[in-house]
Order: C-alpha cells, then structure tokens, then sequence
C-alpha cells in the first residue's frame, strides 16, 4: 500500500466528533482528496489499521469512510481482501458516459422546467468565471468549474435520487480527467462558449430544448476524448 498522507489529530481533543460522525467525514475527505491527486494510484490496497494510524483515528470511522467511497464508486470492496482503489478502463468509462449522458439529458430537461431567475443568475455566473479561466488558459481550475456547472444543473432539477446517482458520476468524472489529462487541451478554447449555448437552452424553459442540447454536449465530449486514445 502507498504511503498515507498523514493526517493525525489529537483525538484527546475532538471527542464530539468522533462520536458525532465528523472523524469519518473527516477521512473520507482525506482518502477521497488523495485518491483524485493520484496519491494512492488504482489498484492500490487500502490497509484499515494503517489509515486509522495516518488519520489519527480509530477504525471506526475509517471503516465508514470506506463505505462512503465503495458507494461512489472510487475503492471496491472484495470479500477476503478488503479494500482497493478502483482501477479505471476505458470500457468502464464508456459505461460511465452513458450512464452520465442519459441522467444529466433529464436532470436537463427538468432544470428547464424547475429554474428559477436567481438559478440562471447562478448558472450564468459559472460560465462568466468559465471564460474567465481559458483566457487565462488555467486549465485545472477550468476543468474543475466545469464539473461545478454540470453539478449546478444537477442540482436544479429538484430531484434528491437523480442529484445523488449524478454526485457518483461527477466524482468519477473527475478522476477520468485526472487519467486523460490531454482531454482537457482539445477543443479547450471553446469550453465556455459551449457551455454558454448550454444554459440558454435551460433558460428557454423548453425542457426538449434543453435535454437535446446537453445529450448533444456529452457526445461531444466523448468523440473529443475518442480523439485523444
């Protein structure tokens, strides 16, 4: 196993949380932050005592933490062997893309539906700071306000069970990019504007409108990645 990021607590001084849950929501941002940064690479096994060690923590809320990560999809659990990071094939990230497709195309169409003006205030603001950062060609803070944008619409379709299944996909997302760093580069320059034709059809209030703008958008986005392999 990698070595762990150590994260240690006095545990003397934080008795509330840990009873209260906070120590487990506390690693799970640790292990997920390290997973994404490439710290603990795919495949790695996670070791529950040396986590509690570099966490400064009980077992307890590792053991959560864990949980927390296996249902988003970023560790997998096997039976005998405990826990390992997620290994992510190409084929599992087409899967992932479909799945993505066919849930942000509703979460679409029902934002067009559901959004209010200070929503579209919101959603405009995103792809302002969007321009922004390819101006200044930042292109790990415009990937980042990218996923933030697809969050967003997420968000705005007012369902609790297509927002939570969208957070896995937004998660895995973002760990693709950190595998396929070159996909950030093509078509680069027209991420905002892109994005901008996005949120017009939400605005439009036609929920057709929108959903076929965004099921369009992510099949772009996959033939641009294609274009990398």
């Amino acid at each position: 196993m990698p070595k762990l990021v150590s994260r240690k607590r006095s545990l003397a001084k934080h008795p509330v949380a840990r009873r209260s849950g906070r120590e487990s929501a506390r690693v799970y941002e640790s292990l997920r932050q390290q997973i994404l940064e490439g710290l603990l690479p795919a495949g790695a096994h996670l070791s529950q005592q040396l986590i509690a060690q570099a966490e400064g923590t009980s077992n307890g809320p590792v053991i959560s933490a864990l949980r927390r990560l296996a249902f988003e999809g970023l560790v997998v659990h096997e039976r005998s062997h405990g826990y390992r990071v997620g290994e992510w094939s190409e084929s599992r990230f087409d899967d992932l893309l479909t799945v993505r497709r066919a849930l942000e195309t509703e979460a679409a169409r029902l934002a067009a539906r559901r959004a209010g003006s200070e929503d579209l205030d919101r959603l405009r603001h995103i792809v302002a700071r969007m321009e922004e950062l390819v101006a200044e060609e930042r292109w790990g803070d415009a990937d980042a306000i990218d996923v933030e944008l697809h969050v967003e619409i997420a968000r705005l379709s007012r369902c609790p069970g297509l927002i939570e299944a969208l957070a896995r996909c937004h998660v895995l997302e973002v760990v693709r990019r950190r595998i396929a760093l070159n996909e950030r580069i093509v078509g680069f320059s027209k991420l905002a504007d892109n994005h901008r034709l996005l949120v017009q059809a939400i605005a439009s209030g036609d929920p057709e409108r929108a959903a076929a703008v965004m099921h369009g958008h992510l099949a772009g986005h996959r033939a641009r990645a294609k274009e990398t392999a």
